[in-house]
């Protein structure tokens, strides 16, 4: 029967069958199966199962952790990892071991690049799934460990506050192309103090407010052009940056920023 055309061979003693979708949630739960006792979700797939997504290829990829000097042949779909690991590191999670999001942080912080480490670091703190000061405290009672210099960046980076992947990479952008590190979810107010709006980014020494346009309906676009208006209104700069803007052309925003400093120090 297993051999027959119903069913998918996934990993060694695993298969599926053929009306269930290939996705993460039934590579994630194929993986479970085989992990052994030593076994353990991280990385990446501890991010997505915590609700953090983040652009990188090896997402495809189920990561499997295994305590240092216990290594063992990866299998097919699957990125393993040889951790130095306690067990205040892992939480049981339907039938399995995962990293907890404080070590998960810890790990996409020295294995992703710098704005997708980012990412999983304030969706993680965002959700109140870590807390910057305990992030920071395990940096530093964990520096032997390979990538902890930029664990700690990420540290000194992470923001509460940030609501979207493309908050927290552009705002990973303007700092690290030389610019202070703007303000998150800045809240505009008339001179009467009355609200005007929520701005993702701001620079209020110089009035300055940096969004990113995520909109995808009519009826949102419509809301944030009203609510960019009010604040031009009010005498603050709106700069909007597109996807086109963070992907194909970041310094040229980034150069738009610094031209808007300028003008409002003159």
């Amino acid at each position: 029967m297993l051999r027959g055309k119903q069913w998918r061979h996934v990993f060694r003693d695993v298969w599926v069958h053929e009306s269930v979708p290939d996705n993460m949630y039934m590579r994630v739960a194929a993986t479970r199966l085989v992990l052994g006792r030593e076994g353990f979700l991280c990385g990446l797939t501890a991010a997505w199962i915590y609700g953090v997504e983040v652009q990188d290829r090896r997402g495809l990829l189920v990561w499997v952790g295994r305590p240092t000097g216990s290594w063992r042949r990866t299998r097919p779909g699957c990125l393993l990892r040889e951790l130095t690991v306690e067990a205040s590191d892992l939480d049981l999670i339907d039938g399995s071991f995962i990293t907890t999001p404080l070590r998960t942080a810890f790990d996409c912080a020295r294995w992703l690049a710098l704005s997708e480490a980012v990412v999983v670091a304030d969706a993680l703190a965002s959700s109140r799934l870590i807390a910057p000061d305990a992030f920071k405290s395990y940096n530093r009672s964990h520096r032997g460990l390979r990538g902890v210099r930029q664990a700690d960046l990420v540290a000194d980076l992470v923001e509460p506050l940030s609501e979207s992947p493309m908050e927290s990479r552009l705002r990973v952008l303007l700092v690290t192309s030389g610019l202070a590190r703007p303000v998150a979810q800045f809240v505009v107010t008339d001179p009467s103090g009355s609200f005007i709006g929520r701005a993702d980014l701001a620079y209020p020494d110089h009035r300055i407010i940096v969004e990113y346009d995520g909109s995808l309906h009519w009826d949102q676009r419509r809301d944030d052009d009203r609510r960019r208006d009010a604040m031009r209104a009010a005498g603050w700069t709106v700069l909007v940056a597109s996807r086109t803007d963070y992907y194909e052309t970041p310094h040229q925003f980034v150069g738009q920023v610094r031209r808007a400093m300028a003008a409002a120090a003159a």
